[in-house]
């Protein structure tokens, strides 16, 4: 088992943590008693696996880090309180002690007398006023430090008297990490969304960059959100960007005060314009650009990506729905697949497969992504499709989001605009009883649910001419004007 900071007693019956101390602080550890390299035991059974090594590893790193911090330290005055608890966890975590140690002891015994020396080593009696004579070469621990030690040894553990927002960020990663291993479908699904969850990572780091590892009260926290946000204002012109940005750090802060800290109040902030482009999306005209992209979805000149997004206004799915459908969910001989939006539940929904073209894009891949691997991990779809839609129509002013609007544009024309199933197709929140009774498990959905959507299809579709092949079998795929 090879893992960075792992120590491997040599009978192979314990693991620890070790890691040495740089070598500009080693002198100033010294001075304060504190070992080098620093070894901390893990707390695992034999035979532990190798995931939850690292894990473990990777906690006691922190600890680590927090005391070079602390070690780097130059400024004393300028530690509040919550910073001195962090750093007296992470000096008895060294000493190998936890909290709690004195909880339950008399406080005049031996043990208690004990207990404090083992934490505090020589800096137990520091106070004496023959110390600095009989420690010369030593360095008194800061007082705020000491005080912090004592307090942790008679708090039961788990219990935390300071908190930092480095700690709300830690809880936040915690939660979403679990949730990613425990929700997540397909190892596709995973890795997509473990890439997402690096930008959520970006972000709440740039957010304690920004705000600094201040104490987590109500005063903190909202003053630290509000300037934040204004900044993020400033930086990102559109109010969209700038709310993504935010959106990560203000749901840590609010998971942490409704899970650890509940007497702080976290308000609720907005960013002025962040619905402002909703208007700025135009349909594709029905009469005119419609018949030149669905041509264009019959041309083999244009890419598959390309050619799958124009059937996607049947369905109103998006670039990166197109992109995260999978092979294993196309079900040809029933005529419909599964689309593989994946950030909301209605998003994934099944639509319908529209002619032999259309199949063939599907499967043009054995496995994985319809599109390829190569294509779904690019971040370029949205500017790619839209390359292709004003090169199509000669229109500058379309985007890829106005085929969502188009598809309800153009069911809106045939009267099937507030259908129910057509809801469900397009992926809107379904609020009635039939779209939500009709959705099944693992890709399996009712007869009478499909053939619904194949009808509404046949409808969106019946003033476009069929350009699929007449000499190519069409059993199970929607038709085109009742053929």
């Amino acid at each position: 088992m090879k893992i960075k900071h792992l120590k491997i007693r040599s009978d192979a019956q314990s693991f620890a943590f070790q890691r040495k101390i740089p070598l500009r602080l080693q002198q100033k550890a010294k001075n304060l008693n504190i070992k080098n390299p620093v070894v901390m035991p893990l707390k695992l059974a034999v035979g532990a696996s190798e995931v939850m090594v690292a894990i473990a590893i990777e906690q006691k790193n922190k600890q680590f880090e927090t005391l070079i911090r602390f070690l780097e330290q130059t400024d004393y005055t300028a530690v509040d309180a919550a910073g001195w608890e962090k750093n007296a966890k992470a000096y008895l975590d060294v000493r190998g002690l936890k909290a709690g140690t004195l909880v339950g002891v008399d406080s005049f015994s031996d043990e208690t007398d004990y207990r404090i020396e083992e934490a505090l080593g020589i800096h137990a009696n520091q106070d004496h006023p023959d110390w600095d004579r009989n420690y010369p070469e030593k360095t008194k621990l800061p007082k705020q430090l000491v005080g912090a030690v004592m307090e942790i040894l008679k708090q039961r553990e788990g219990t935390q008297k300071f908190h930092l927002f480095s700690d709300a960020v830690d809880h936040y990663k915690a939660y979403k990490e679990k949730q990613l291993n425990e929700h997540s479908g397909t190892e596709v699904e995973r890795n997509r969304k473990k890439r997402e969850w690096l930008k959520d990572v970006k972000r709440l780091s740039d957010f304690l960059d920004f705000c600094g590892n201040q104490e987590f009260t109500q005063e903190n926290v909202n003053e630290g959100l509000r300037l934040y946000r204004n900044h993020l204002t400033t930086v990102y012109p559109n109010a969209n960007t700038a709310k993504r940005h935010l959106n990560v750090p203000a749901a840590a802060i609010r998971l942490y005060a409704d899970e650890v800290v509940t007497h702080v109040a976290v308000a609720q902030l907005r960013i002025a314009g962040q619905s402002k482009t909703a208007s700025a999306r135009p349909p594709i005209k029905l009469d005119t650009e419609l018949p030149l992209l669905w041509r264009a979805a019959h041309d083999e000149s244009f890419g598959q990506f390309e050619r799958l997004s124009i059937f996607g206004i049947f369905c109103g799915a998006s670039a990166a729905e197109i992109c995260q459908t999978q092979v294993e969910d196309i079900f040809a001989l029933d005529g419909y697949y599964i689309l593989g939006g994946t950030k909301r539940e209605a998003r994934r929904r099944p639509v319908v497969i529209i002619n032999q073209t259309h199949l063939k894009l599907l499967t043009l891949n054995n496995a994985g992504y319809v599109v390829g691997e190569k294509v779904a991990l690019q971040q370029n779809h949205s500017q790619k499709f839209a390359k292709v839609l004003r090169e199509v129509t000669g229109n500058d002013q379309l985007i890829p989001y106005s085929c969502r609007y188009t598809g309800k544009h153009l069911a809106d024309t045939k009267g099937i605009g507030h259908d129910d199933v057509l809801e469900s197709m397009f992926g809107w929140r379904a609020r009635k009883k039939q779209a939500k009774d009709n959705y099944g498990k693992a890709g399996i959905y009712s007869p009478t649910y499909i053939e619904q959507m194949k009808q509404i299809t046949r409808k969106m579709l019946e003033d476009l001419p069929d350009y699929s092949s007449p000499n190519t079998p069409k059993k199970n795929v929607v038709p085109i004007r009742g053929e």
